[in-house]
């Protein structure tokens, strides 16, 4: 009996598996864009840019792409968040 495999060598219907890393890259990524935007307000989209090219770099490379976009999903969240709270309660 043969058992047919998808592109991956996964058996179909098989869940996916994650890297181990991208819970804590996600985490970690809400809490730097979140200080990134209390603290530096509009300097902290520097910080943003910068850990987004290097966690799209790990991506095009290969490298964790799970964790490497859950980082990039997390700080964005934890920067446009902080910037969202401000405006809405005035502060910008």
């Amino acid at each position: 009996m043969s058992h047919s495999h998808d592109r991956s060598g996964r058996e179909p219907g098989a869940s996916p598996t994650v890297s181990i890393l991208t819970v804590p890259a996600l985490f970690g990524g809400l809490v730097l864009g979140f200080l990134a935007g209390y603290f530096l307000v509009w300097w902290g989209a520097l910080v943003v840019i910068a850990v987004v090219m290097g966690a799209f770099a790990a991506v095009v490379s290969g490298r964790e792409r799970d964790a490497a976009t859950a980082l990039i999903l997390g700080t964005v969240l934890g920067y446009g968040g902080v910037l969202l709270l401000a405006t809405f309660r005035g502060a910008l």
